[in-house]
């Protein structure tokens, strides 16, 4: 019966992942692909499958391509702005837009770095993700480096906490982020490999 157990645990373990990943994938076509059913209900001719979805992809390539131009940007900017002036729809658009902003643009890499900090009090450690640097005075002290810090939630890293810390408080991973993020998701199930300077962890940094 242990034995039995192991095997049984060990192949829906590798079958898991599989099965959802492509009943997923199947659930998304389907939904794609049913787009042009009014269509294909009045024009029996389009019954094609796999057609909604490739009436979807460019639909989104036909959206960028007028997102680019002059008379589109002044559409989209009019359209936004009715968009953010209904109560709780522009909340919603807000947010939903920032997010894909930020996880959607291509012109530069979000997160810089993986690194750790001490929150939400000395002692315990947490995974962030550095997305930019500045430099600010704090009333009338001298000039000090900062960076802001993603520290995202467990499974889902979506969401959230945006904190500004000192740069030496950062302890440096030495990690992908990609290796980094695999951790958060698992919640802490997968390990990468990961040096840590002792130094940085016993306290000499802050």
């Amino acid at each position: 019966m242990v034995w039995l157990r192991r095997k049984f645990l060990t192949g829906l373990v590798i079958l898991l992942p599989t099965v959802l990943t492509g009943w997923i994938l199947y659930k998304i076509f389907v939904s794609m692909d049913n787009i042009l059913k009014p269509l294909v209900e009045k024009y029996t001719f389009l019954d094609i499958p796999g057609l909604g979805l490739i009436a979807v992809i460019l639909l989104i390539l036909v959206a960028g391509v007028f997102a680019g131009n002059f008379i589109g940007r002044k559409i989209l900017k009019w359209t936004e702005g009715v968009v953010t002036r209904i109560p709780l729809v522009n909340r919603m658009y807000t947010a939903i837009k920032q997010t894909s902003e930020v996880f959607l643009r291509h012109e530069r890499t979000v997160f810089r770095e993986a690194i750790l900090i001490q929150y939400p009090r000395p002692g315990i450690y947490v995974v962030g993700f550095v997305t930019s640097t500045w430099v600010t005075r704090i009333g009338d002290g001298p000039e000090k480096k900062y960076i802001n810090v993603f520290l995202p939630t467990t499974p889902i890293p979506t969401s959230g906490l945006f904190l500004m810390i000192p740069e030496e408080e950062a302890i440096p991973m030495n990690a992908s982020v990609e290796d980094a993020l695999k951790m958060v998701i698992s919640g802490g199930a997968v390990i990468p490999p990961v040096k840590i300077g002792r130094d940085k962890v016993n306290g000499k940094a802050p």
